[in-house]
């Protein structure tokens, strides 16, 4: 009969009380072990290094050694250790991006409940557990090369009405014709536009999220995903428009995008309004922001200061590629006018296509789809190819070229 391997315990806080209370939970649990306990951020390091425990449940705020910089050192250093962050609550932006960029994933927010405790040590054991046998298995195989960096991109502008969210939509269809799987985001959360466009009744959507939030991982972003005929998974936002789009938080985006890098290739993201903390979380986050600008003067002049404020929040110039959408609308301006206008260079023009346009978004098809030989059809599927080019010497996937004669 095999023996059951106990979930050892370290617990890291400072407070004798609290770490009381925390041994209490634990105790009388028949497979939990609490094998010791740590005062301040040293000890606990020191501890872990001795004990190499299942899981460390440690206090953000710790004296002497923070707690979040010593959680981010033994996700560094010990990695089959399991780490559980323990919150008061009240944390700020910052501590929620250290998280974010330490690859800190779980965590707990006091007041904690016996059985959500419970939950996560057992769930955080299960997964390393999990990843240990994966990587022993993979062990004598011989390394593979290091994968490119999967792509975030996020499709911005403005103001509202200069085409983004076709631009989006139509973007991640011609992305999946070059990689293998894409995603596409729907952050416009006052009711997003992209389900309509791709004629699907998602069951779950972002504002699904906020009610029962804990944590998000791949497995509760998976299951909000509704899969397109193109092979495009989408992640849809709230459809009535009674969502309150600033409850979702910097820490909660971010989140997401991350556990969509693990598993997709590219992520398009449809951002909302310009000054929404969502939309400039996605935006930081992004490897690639496509800043899309209409062809009118009022648009432009827009468009030049928007673009003048990012480069002052230090967004890198190369950062941004400057799409501008329905070309050839304006005979006052022509195309050649628009980089002295903006004083920015222009990565892509798409020429204009209303007729067109309108019947793609009241039929539900994507127009790469339903007329991929017309030039806006073109324009999009470069503009793909530029951001998410096919590896080299990879066809597209079958049945997924655009052009036919």
């Amino acid at each position: 009969m095999a023996i059951e391997r106990k979930i050892t315990v370290v617990i890291a806080e400072n407070e004798l009380s609290e770490r009381e209370k925390l041994k209490n939970l634990l105790a009388g649990e028949a497979d939990i072990q609490v094998v010791g306990e740590a005062r301040d951020g040293k000890e606990c390091l020191d501890l872990v290094a001795r004990q190499r425990p299942s899981i460390v449940l440690i206090k953000e705020a710790l004296p002497v050694i923070n707690g979040l910089d010593a959680a981010e050192q033994i996700t560094n250093e010990q990695p089959e250790v399991g780490v559980i962050l323990i919150l008061s609550g009240a944390e700020g932006e910052e501590v929620w991006h250290k998280m974010l960029r330490a690859g800190i994933r779980e965590f707990l927010t006091r007041p904690l409940a016996a059985d959500r405790l419970l939950q996560e040590v057992r769930k955080v054991a299960d997964l390393q557990g999990k990843a240990a046998r994966k990587g022993a298995a993979a062990a004598p195989a011989a390394a593979a090369p290091e994968e490119p960096r999967r792509k975030i991109v996020a499709v911005a502008g403005p103001r509202g009405g200069c085409g983004k969210t076709v631009l989006a939509t139509n973007l991640a269809v011609a992305a999946a014709a070059n990689s293998e799987k894409v995603a596409l985001v729907d952050l416009n959360l006052w009711g997003g536009d992209i389900s309509m466009l791709l004629d699907l009744t998602p069951r779950r959507t972002l504002g699904d999220l906020l009610p029962g939030f804990g944590g998000i991982d791949y497995d509760v972003v998976e299951a909000m995903i509704v899969k397109h005929s193109s092979g495009v998974s989408v992640l849809a936002a709230p459809l009535t428009g009674t969502f309150d789009g600033a409850a979702l938080s910097r820490y909660m985006v971010q989140s997401i995008l991350e556990a969509l890098r693990q598993h997709y290739e590219c992520t398009i993201v449809d951002t909302g309004y310009a000054n929404l903390e969502s939309t400039l979380a996605a935006m930081d986050y992004a490897d690639t922001i496509l800043v899309v600008v209409g062809m009118d003067l009022p648009r432009l002049r827009d468009a030049k200061l928007y673009l003048k404020n990012l480069m002052a929040a230090n967004y890198p110039r190369e950062k941004l590629l400057v799409v501008v959408n329905r070309c050839g609308s304006s005979k006052e301006i022509a195309p050649a006018e628009i980089e002295s206008i903006l004083e920015f260079p222009v990565a892509a023009q798409l020429p204009n296509d209303e007729g067109l346009v309108n019947s793609s978004v009241n039929l539900g098809q994507p127009l790469i789809l339903s007329s991929p030989n017309k030039p806006l059809a073109r324009a999009i599927a470069a503009l793909a190819e530029k951001i998410v080019p096919a590896p080299a010497g990879q066809k597209k996937r079958a049945g997924k070229g655009w052009f036919s004669f």
